[in-house]
């Protein structure tokens, strides 16, 4: 139905208690259809496109009348009862719905609507729901809800707390520098694999800190290593890797993905994300060809990386995150498997 250049998609059915040419709307669709009773609406049919079920559909949950009142929702039991009543369904992204669960009138409002394959645009999410349609529930502290046995969602848990004190981490100048790298290399990680595996999303394995020093970059590496859950990061000096005997450098980068190796061999897309963070690691990544030492050290140095992180065994579970103020003399190849690469100036002070 579309009213005041609004629409809202609708399950309609019959009701004995609706006259022929009337329609019942609750309070909720009657806000957001910025209608009254006793309003005229014009309706059209909606035929839905091909590919259409959603693939993942996030919710925030409240209860219909705030107070008091606290309530403990199993994540698992009510996702099945949503598709289970709201199947075939279309969702839009802000929509709030009212429904009924074990005694309890609650309303969840759409935060995220996205289809399987769907490409970032400027259209407006929505899809249907199916019963492949996986659902992930947020509550905030106060509105008494307590989501429980989101066992789907335990890579949801990525980071130890959910909200962040910069300033109290020695790093308020750098918030808009954190936002960008949570929004770029974590926001596909808060999801199941299963869900990224269907939207066709790869992970970030890297990123780059560059800047001249002083402007915070071991410091902010070093606490995303702390902000995280998982395996304790692993920091590396970058001369700390080479050794005067062959073979022994590209020994120490194998041992530093081991713990990784044997995580994902073992457990798959449900190991736990292991971050590495190379400190000046100019030293041990310069393009290769440029140093002629005579060993071809720092070639295989690269060769050995490349082939840990972006190999035909690549490790999906990784996040490196190097730091470095020469950016100009690292590898090419190197700087195209590290995507997000920040720059830090002296204007951007790291707070302490």
């Amino acid at each position: 139905m579309a009213d005041k250049g609004c629409m809202l998609l609708a399950w309609l059915t019959s009701h004995p208690g609706i006259s022929n040419g009337q329609i019942g709307l609750n309070s909720i669709q009657r806000r957001q259809a910025r209608v009254s009773s006793g309003d005229s609406v014009s309706l059209n049919r909606y035929i839905p496109p091909d590919d259409f079920n959603l693939a993942l559909l996030s919710v925030e949950l409240e209860f219909v009348k705030k107070g008091t009142k606290s309530e403990q929702v199993d994540a698992v039991l009510l996702a099945n009862q949503l598709r289970k009543r709201f199947g075939n369904q279309v969702m839009t992204a802000g929509q709030k719905v009212i429904f009924e669960y074990h005694g309890n009138n609650y309303i969840f409002t759409v935060n995220q609507a996205v289809i399987e394959g769907q490409e970032k645009s400027n259209a407006i999410e929505r899809g249907m729901i199916s019963n492949d349609t996986y659902i992930v529930f947020e509550a905030s502290n106060a509105s008494g809800i307590k989501i429980v046995n989101q066992r789907e969602a335990a890579s949801s848990n990525i980071f130890r707390h959910k909200e962040f004190n910069l300033q109290s981490l020695g790093i308020g100048g750098l918030s808009a520098e954190f936002a960008d790298i949570f929004r770029r290399a974590f926001a596909s990680r808060v999801f199941p694999p299963h869900v990224t595996s269907k939207l066709g999303i790869k992970h970030v394995k890297g990123m780059l800190l560059y800047g001249p020093p002083g402007t915070g970059k071991t410091l902010m590496a070093r606490q995303i290593g702390k902000m995280l859950n998982g395996m304790e990061p692993k920091i590396v000096n970058g001369p700390e890797v080479l050794s005067k005997f062959v073979g022994e450098t590209e020994k120490n980068i194998r041992d530093l993905f081991a713990d990784a190796e044997n995580d994902q061999r073992s457990r798959g897309d449900q190991s736990d994300l292991h971050v590495i963070i190379f400190d000046e690691i100019d030293a041990i990544c310069k393009s290769r060809g440029s140093t002629r030492d005579g060993t071809g050290v720092h070639d295989s140095i690269v060769n050995q990386l490349l082939t840990k992180i972006d190999g035909v065994e690549s490790l999906n579970n990784v996040l490196l995150i190097g730091m470095t103020n020469r950016k100009d003399m690292l590898d090419e190849a190197l700087l195209r498997f590290l995507p997000l690469a920040l720059s830090l100036s002296l204007s951007a002070p790291c707070g302490i």
